[in-house]
């Protein structure tokens, strides 16, 4: 459920236009926040996602992903 929201939030911002993303777009963190997670937790998924490849990218910044649009990849 958490990851759900946390990629519904991906889609969001794409439709903002955001090129990048990091934990401090999903703030806030813990039971107050739409994921209800903490910010190691977000980190960590953002992570994953980035090493997937689908949805981010790493950036030479720290903490910082691009935003990929995996629909226009396919």
């Amino acid at each position: 459920e958490a990851l759900a929201e946390l990629m519904t939030m991906l889609v969001e911002y794409r439709e903002q236009g955001l090129d990048e993303v990091g934990p401090r777009h999903f703030q806030p963190y813990g039971k107050d926040g739409r994921i209800g997670k903490s910010r190691g937790w977000i980190s960590e998924r953002l992570c994953e996602l980035a090493d997937d490849g689908i949805h981010l990218e790493e950036t030479e910044t720290a903490g910082t992903y691009k935003l990929l649009y995996p629909a226009l990849a396919a």
